[in-house]
């Protein structure tokens, strides 16, 4: 009977994934469409998908045991992941649409929100299995105080006593057979989304799950038990990391300082290890000059930043040089008043990102233009 059970769950299993199909309309239906196996049961199915051919189309990876972290993959340039976590599952960065939710989910195929926000980037998935012990408040305290010293401005958030449906409304988790595990712990959900404070900002969706019921991928097999904390972290960049800043026009760049007292600029470029401006830096100095124009009582700090790359002595000097190099042009080529404009040099000691890697490299060589 239970080997029964068993292949009567598969054959459901394999005719709803053979047609790819989405999400149920409810969280009731999705519970029917995809039945769990009672834990009992697990060992039987996935003993028989292991002398089936198609089990690995099925379970992915199921067989090769688990892992400290998913092969290929990375956390998230510049956040820290929770001590100890495990990435479980994860999507590169790849061009996308995604509807962030700003209010409880209404329907699940489509799904849609009470209330929700359209966007679209590079957007990004991370699924980390937090360590044994740990409570789901816990995880979730901790990425409140990183996206707190990222800056990330909180847009929305829902606690335990809000009602939930968040997990089941996930895209793109079946894809890792993690459907029904972040699913499940629908009462012990909780939700934070927020956005940077960049002009064209990067969007943040935090869920922190448990783990109540459902099928466990046999990849996971051991490591998910039940009330084991997980966080689904997504994350949806400009297409471009040059997009961020370096297109910024003088009513971006006005928008940045009214929000947050300063703007980063990534279009200001030098020849290398020197302060000489090269020519590709007119447009966006051509946008500084009408920003302070438009904007007569407005006075600048130019600040110059670098990457960790070379001595420190040298950096620190070489920002102080390039800040200083901003300012004369736009003194002398584009008549603002002296009066008006700073300049001021932090090196290495300022980034904003990892200068672990070169992404994080690029994001700290840097103009800012600071209010002062």
């Amino acid at each position: 009977m239970p080997i029964q059970a068993a292949f009567g769950f598969l054959r459901c299993f394999i005719k709803e994934n053979a047609i790819g199909c989405k999400l149920a309309a409810s969280v009731q239906d999705r519970q029917k469409r995809f039945p769990r196996v009672p834990q009992e049961l697990q060992p039987v199915f996935h003993r028989h998908l292991r002398r089936t051919p198609w089990a690995f189309i099925v379970l992915g990876l199921a067989g090769l045991g688990f892992a400290a972290d998913l092969p290929n993959t990375k956390d998230p340039p510049g956040i820290k992941r929770y001590a100890g976590s495990e990435i479980i599952a994860y999507r590169a960065p790849k061009f996308d649409e995604y509807l962030l939710p700003l209010g409880p989910p209404i329907t699940f195929g489509p799904v849609s929100y009470e209330k929700s926000l359209k966007t679209e980037g590079l957007v990004s998935r991370y699924t980390y299995l937090a360590p044994s012990g740990r409570s789901a408040a816990e995880l979730f305290r901790n990425y409140r105080l990183e996206f707190q010293r990222l800056n990330v401005i909180p847009i929305f958030e829902k606690s335990t006593a809000d009602k939930g449906g968040y997990g089941a409304a996930l895209e793109n988790a079946d894809e890792d057979d993690l459907g029904q595990i972040l699913a499940s712990g629908e009462s012990e959900e909780r939700l934070l989304v927020g956005k940077s404070k960049d002009a064209k900002p990067t969007y943040y969706y935090l869920l922190v799950t448990v783990y109540v019921d459902g099928l466990i991928p046999e990849r996971l097999a051991g490591a998910i038990t039940k009330e084991r904390a997980m966080a689904e972290l997504i994350i949806i960049a400009p297409q471009r990391m040059e997009e961020n800043m370096t297109l910024l026009n003088a009513e971006e760049m006005a928008k940045s300082i009214t929000d947050t007292g300063r703007v980063l600029l990534y279009g200001i470029t030098f020849d290398t290890g020197k302060d000489t401006l090269r020519a590709d830096s007119q447009p966006m100095l051509r946008e500084i000059a009408t920003l302070l124009t438009s904007h007569p009582s407005l006075k600048l700090r130019v600040v110059g930043h670098t990457d960790n790359q070379g001595a420190s002595d040298s950096n620190l000097d070489l920002s102080r040089r390039r800040s200083a190099s901003v300012v004369r042009e736009l003194e002398s080529k584009y008549s603002i008043a002296a009066n008006r404009l700073d300049s001021f040099g932090c090196g290495l000691y300022a980034p904003v990102a990892s200068n672990d890697d070169e992404e994080g490299r690029a994001r700290n060589r840097r103009v800012e233009l600071v209010t002062w």
